[in-house]
């Protein structure tokens, strides 16, 4: 598999070397991009992930524990050292946190759980199938961000959520995101421009993702996240009653 993924990135190269002042569609930037990560059918068969984070922040650092499903359920555990100090999920009766010493969960802003079920989307759905996800894609052309010159893809989550995506043009991977959100919605809700970077993809189960990103605030430089994928695991089997809040 991770030969096919090599020989699939060569002959993107190739490609790109001879079209690469040419004007892209949509389709083949999306086609382009699914490829690179492994093809259609390998995302696809990703039905759940089981992430091990290391999650710094201004101030401090913390390990998380991140599980979701393609029955569109997922939870992270936030932990300093071995103690708990929050957890979110989304589980069968909707979205739930369970703050630092307390045993009865409490439910998420209408923000918060938006932005729990993008993470999902955009940790467990290729590209190429947001659409049928209800999400509208559009061509922003070639577009130069920072020093670089990239693709750029604008998307409108189905809760009308907007961000850019930048496409390396040699790799067709996403290298760089743009959006106004709250980094916390639930903690603080005040939105700020943020770019976020993404970097040292690995392949796990014939797929490409990222294992790190950081988080900038645009209009001061300074980085409000940084995150660190510790270890990747592909269709673990997870058991439903992890997704509801203590009784």
């Amino acid at each position: 598999m991770v030969s096919r993924i090599i020989l699939t990135a060569f002959a993107t190269l190739l490609l790109t070397g001879c079209n690469m002042h040419e004007q892209v569609t949509l389709g083949a930037l999306i086609k382009h991009h699914t490829e690179s990560r492994g093809g259609a059918e390998a995302i696809e068969d990703v039905l759940s992930l089981r992430l091990d984070l290391e999650i710094t922040e201004p101030g401090f650092t913390v390990r998380g524990e991140y599980v979701a499903t393609r029955d569109g359920y997922m939870r992270i555990d936030i932990y300093a050292g071995d103690e708990r100090v929050f957890t979110e999920a989304l589980g069968p009766d909707g979205g739930w946190q369970l703050l630092h010493g307390e045993t009865i969960a409490t439910g998420l802003s209408a923000d918060g759980e938006t932005a729990l079920r993008r993470g999902l989307i955009g940790n467990l759905y290729g590209l190429h199938e947001f659409s049928d996800l209800g999400y509208e894609l559009t061509l922003a052309g070639t577009v130069t961000q920072g020093v670089g010159e990239f693709w750029a893809i604008d998307q409108v989550a189905p809760d009308g959520f907007t961000k850019r995506s930048y496409f390396d043009k040699a790799s067709f991977l996403i290298i760089r995101e743009t959006e106004t959100s709250a980094l916390h919605p639930d903690l603080d809700s005040t939105r700020t421009r943020q770019e976020t970077l993404f970097t040292n993809y690995k392949v796990a189960a014939g797929v490409l993702f990222f294992r790190q990103s950081q988080k900038i605030d645009a209009s001061t430089g300074e980085i409000v996240q940084t995150v660190v994928v510790k270890s990747v695991q592909v269709n673990p089997e997870i058991d439903t009653a992890l997704f509801k809040p203590p009784d």
